[in-house]
């Protein structure tokens, strides 16, 4: 009986035996089965250099060929090759991102993200600084965003003596329980009072 080979199991007759072709042939049919593999993609190699049968060598290879395609089967053709990924990334050709489509920044609006300050200044976005503030210029037209120094200096201050110089519409009312301002009107001279109307207040000089 000759010795087997470790693996595969082929038949190693002894040198003191005679030539043998049936043994020969088992020998070519073992081999020509060996050669015809399945590719089993779900067979994960192992994280080592590891030796293993043939079959599973492919199986290790075809698992891997379907992790980087990331199709569902190592067969399939993926949806792009790794040549157009490096020409993509050296050339950088790319869809710019917009408000319907994903892709990348454009170089302006990559600049303008990179330009954006604190403080007021024109065509630059803003951000906030390290405080959480930021600044804008005393507004213009009625939708602007108004400043806390503008805000200050037209109109009344929280907590501090100021003078009017606006004009105040009083109400004209008999809701007389309710708060709200009133017209007072002064009574200087003469036997008949100034015309008011609801809600005033009458004051007589004497």
């Amino acid at each position: 009986m000759p010795n087997l080979t470790p693996n595969y199991g082929f038949k190693k007759p002894y040198l003191a035996e005679n030539a043998d072709v049936a043994v020969l042939n088992e020998n070519c049919d073992i081999l020509d089965e060996a050669l015809m593999v399945t590719a089993d993609q779900s067979s994960v190699p192992p994280a080592i250099a590891t030796k293993s049968k043939l079959s599973t060598i492919i199986g290790w290879i075809t698992n891997r060929i379907k992790a980087i395609t990331g199709r569902a089967n190592w067969w399939e053709t993926p949806a792009t090759t790794l040549e157009n990924c490096s020409s993509h990334i050296t050339s950088g050709s790319h869809i710019n991102s917009s408000t319907t489509v994903s892709g990348f920044m454009s170089s302006i609006d990559k600049s303008k993200l990179d330009g954006s300050v604190s403080i007021a200044t024109g065509s630059k976005i803003i951000i906030r600084d390290a405080s959480g503030r930021a600044q804008v210029a005393n507004p213009a037209v009625a939708t602007d965003i108004a400043n806390k120094d503008y805000v200050d200096s037209n109109f009344v201050k929280l907590s501090s003596d100021s003078t009017m110089t606006a004009k105040i519409i009083a109400q004209s009312n008999t809701a007389y329980t309710t708060r709200q301002i009133r017209n007072i009107v002064f009574w200087t001279s003469g036997d008949t009072p100034p015309t008011t109307q609801n809600g005033d207040v009458l004051i007589k000089i004497f």
